[in-house]
């Protein structure tokens, strides 16, 4: 793809998306990059462009909120018309404090929200533009029954039926049903989401052919989120590099797909793998 010049990054203000933003500033020394680093704060996080012409700017951003990623996509569109790169990195992990209300929010937040930045966002993307979506290994179908894996496979699903499903893992929780209803037991309104993000991406990529639509795994990462569960083995930077990958270069017009490494301690760069 030709140079990118306006890149919007989410949840930009710390952890891996802080990484993202500085290491595509520092990369992409061209003078009319414009790179949007969001954050619910809308912080100044001094970021220093390479080149002395590009800007970095860091507009307030709640993704659980349309009327804020409204604003943000008027903004952008106002001026400048278009967005060549989208990278969706926000997100939330409350399971710790697990709880009807806690499952909502995360669907609110990592699926709706992250489906509402791409919809919101395609019109504005030209023809060899791209999405990269941050996804997780939690969004493996592995735990919940051989019916429920397939509907979130299904070649023909669509954003409705996405919905439905994600509908009834909310009323599982709500009902306290997760186990009989096959949704893998309590404490799972993460890994759904996340699931829900490699769905989705799925089914905007078969929409939009002209754009790289793609979810990814960043592996185990040494923040907030990722010290959840014990002493994560890699650093931001690290966590940084599939995303970017997919955002920026060459991977062959795969679209739709979810990426990740082996391992997720690993540092590779990641392959398509299924989830």
């Amino acid at each position: 793809m030709s140079p990118p010049s306006i890149v919007v990054v989410t949840g930009a203000n710390r952890g891996i998306g802080l990484a993202i933003a500085q290491k595509i500033a520092a990369a992409h020394s061209h003078p009319n990059l414009r790179l949007y680093a969001a954050s619910r704060a809308g912080s100044d996080l001094g970021i220093q462009p390479a080149h002395e012409g590009a800007q970095v700017l860091y507009p307030s951003l709640d993704i659980s909120s349309k009327a804020s990623i409204d604003a943000l996509a008027k903004s952008i569109k106002d001026e400048h018309g278009r967005v060549d790169v989208l990278i969706n990195n926000a997100g939330i992990n409350v399971d710790a404090k697990y709880s009807p209300a806690n499952a909502k929010l995360t669907l609110d937040v990592n699926y709706r929200g992250t489906l509402q930045m791409c919809e919101t966002f395609l019109p504005l993307m030209p023809a060899h533009s791209r999405i990269t979506n941050l996804s997780s290994v939690g969004s493996s179908l592995e735990h919940y029954s051989p019916a429920i894996a397939a509907r979130f496979r299904d070649p023909n699903m669509t954003l409705a039926d996405l919905a439905e499903l994600a509908d009834e893992y909310q009323h599982a929780v709500t009902t306290h049903t997760e186990v009989p209803t096959c949704w893998g037991g309590t404490g799972r309104s993460y890994s759904v989401s996340k699931a829900c993000v490699n769905a989705f991406s799925a089914i905007l990529a078969r929409q939009r052919p002209d754009v790289l639509v793609n979810a990814c795994c960043p592996g185990w990462v040494s923040t907030d989120m990722g010290r959840l569960v014990g002493r994560a083995p890699k650093r931001v930077e690290d966590g940084a590099r599939i995303p970017l990958r997919l955002a920026f270069d060459d991977i062959g017009n795969v679209s739709g797909r979810y990426w990740a490494n082996a391992s997720i301690r690993s540092k590779e760069l990641g392959r398509v793998m299924e989830w």
